[in-house]
């Protein structure tokens, strides 16, 4: 059994910044990356997403914009996974995998001219070595729309439960923030500050430039030290974006690539 704890927490600190659930804090879509919001007009599509990320981790994402409703499902494995034992050896004595992922639909809802409630809920699954775990989160951000140019924003995310996964349930990453947007012509600049569940302080921060043909993005979350470049380029009713992530602990720099399609 220590074994198997070990090698939990070394995945959830080492691989996975620190918190378990990994699959909840990893981008949706390349060009994206870690920005703190949504962008002002989301279009109707479909984009499949995917990365080679730390350590041989495969991560892939589908995800689905249909008018007010948002569907998807993120999930990543990591494969190859030396099991040791309680004495030290040079030989592992097994390997194994990691897997997480998360099933999850939304809807954003216009609660008068100036106020929209986004809300989304996932189906969550972790299993490590021959243990399963199952688990359900919430997301839910309310939008005061000041004007064209200005958003604020007040919301929770990733706050849920899982059942027990080696005798010990995962924590899921809840985030409890306040953002803003503001909108200065075609740059987007966006911000976002909060407390995690453990009440550690956290930011994120974006800038985009926005145009009909394409566009470029830099993000930052603290939380992850991870720093992103991401650029999107539409061609009639196609996109392809490209997200290049740079970690600050020098775990390594992955690359994300998106292909997608407008209805």
């Amino acid at each position: 059994m220590f074994k198997k704890i070990f090698f939990l927490i070394t995945l959830s600190s080492g691989l996975f910044a620190g918190e378990g659930l990994p699959v909840l804090l990893f981008p949706s879509i390349a060009q994206d990356g870690y920005f703190p919001s949504i962008p002002f007009q989301k279009e109707d599509q479909i984009n499949f997403s995917y990365a080679n990320w730390y350590y041989d981790t495969d991560y892939s994402a589908i995800t689905v914009n249909y008018r007010s409703y948002t569907f998807g499902f993120k999930g990543l494995i990591s494969g190859n996974i030396d099991i040791r034992g309680e004495i030290p050896s040079d030989e592992a004595i097994g390997v194994t995998s990691y897997y997480n992922s998360a099933l999850y639909a939304g809807k954003m809802w216009d609660l008068g001219d100036h106020l929209q409630l986004k809300t989304l809920a996932n189906v969550l699954t972790e299993r490590l070595f021959y243990a399963t775990s199952w688990g359900a989160s919430l997301d839910a951000e309310v939008i005061w729309r000041i004007n064209l140019r200005y958003r604020a924003m007040l919301g929770f995310e990733n706050l849920g439960v899982m059942s027990p996964l080696l005798n010990m349930p995962t924590k899921t990453p809840a985030r409890y923030y306040l953002g803003a947007d503001v909108m200065f012509d075609f740059i987007l600049l966006s911000l976002q500050g909060g407390l995690t569940r453990d009440l550690d302080p956290y930011y994120k921060l974006g800038l985009r430039y926005i145009h009909p043909v394409f566009d470029i993005t830099y993000s930052y979350d603290n939380l992850n030290l991870m720093h992103h470049v991401g650029a999107d380029i539409k061609w009639k009713n196609y996109r392809i974006g490209y997200g290049q992530y740079f970690h600050q602990r020098g775990l390594g720099y992955p690359m994300m690539f998106t292909v997608g399609m407008l209805f």
